[in-house]
């Protein structure tokens, strides 16, 4: 009886002092936001807003010294101090405004007349050795190293499925600038998106990316993004050893965690020049 009255007792005190937060983010233009980045800097603390621009998040009072950020590609990041957020929105439901972001290009970076393709990345295809995304971690994301030798365009990609469970996939692509410790900088101008049924992903899914003219200079980082609620299921991704390094992150502005010597089944094939 008195474990229970204790236990009963810590978890007044833990929601006590955490704070559950619904908002919405707009645009210039007052138009909703959707799947914007909105989390905790560093912490596994995060969420995407939904396709109306609306989200939810719950705030511990642990984290009021910590920032808060709120991206999306295209638009100037908004970032507060999560004291400060909480401080402003108590009690009511938060409005995030963000602004386009007009990026000027200094250069214009022309494809080679004559060039090469090639697959950088792991192949692998295993269906008995996989990780992915097993719970609706809205913000999470999973990939692999792409090694860059020579200035390349990426062409496809091609991701190797072990398992889907998932009756629809909504996912986004994201490529990063690859880091000494991790991901860093998103290198797309546009958000890309995946949406295709358990059908038609089979054994891989593979996109075509020519059109988007992405351009790298160096190592980056290819990984998907649950950006949307797809109910119950899991979807798993072939791994093997010793291949380009796996890194993830459990929510939006989180922190990135490697996986070294395993790799996903993720790949890039590139044009570069001859």
């Amino acid at each position: 009886m008195k474990k229970s009255l204790l236990l009963f007792l810590l978890l007044i005190s833990f929601y006590a002092q955490a704070q559950r937060f619904q908002g919405r983010v707009l645009d210039q233009k007052n138009a909703p936001l959707e799947y914007v980045n909105i989390g905790v800097i560093g912490k596994d603390v995060g969420t995407v807003s939904s396709a109306k621009g609306t989200f939810a998040l719950t705030l511990h009072d642990s984290l009021n010294s910590e920032a808060i950020l709120f991206s999306a590609i295209g638009y100037k990041a908004v970032k507060w101090k999560v004291s400060e957020f909480k401080q402003k929105f108590a009690g009511q439901t938060a409005s995030i405004q963000l602004q386009e972001d007009v990026v000027n290009l200094n250069e214009v970076v022309v494809r080679p007349k004559e060039y090469k393709t090639k697959v950088v990345g792991n192949t692998t295809d295993s269906k008995t050795m996989m990780a992915g995304f097993k719970i609706n971690g809205l913000g999470s994301e999973v990939g692999s190293v792409l090694k860059i030798k020579k200035p390349s365009f990426v062409e496809k990609i091609t991701v190797n499925v072990a398992r889907n469970q998932f009756d629809t996939l909504f996912l986004r692509i994201n490529i990063y600038k690859m880091g000494k410790n991790g991901p860093k900088e998103n290198l797309l101008r546009e958000p890309i998106f995946i949406n295709l049924t358990k059908p038609e992903v089979g054994n891989a899914i593979v996109i075509d990316l020519s059109k988007h003219n992405i351009y790298l200079e160096s190592d980056a980082f290819l990984a998907l993004e649950l950006v949307k609620d797809l109910g119950a299921g899991g979807l798993w991704f072939s791994a093997g050893m010793f291949n380009s390094d796996t890194y993830y992150r459990k929510a939006s502005q989180g922190s990135w965690e490697g996986v070294p010597f395993i790799g996903l089944g993720f790949n890039a094939t590139v044009s570069q020049e001859k």
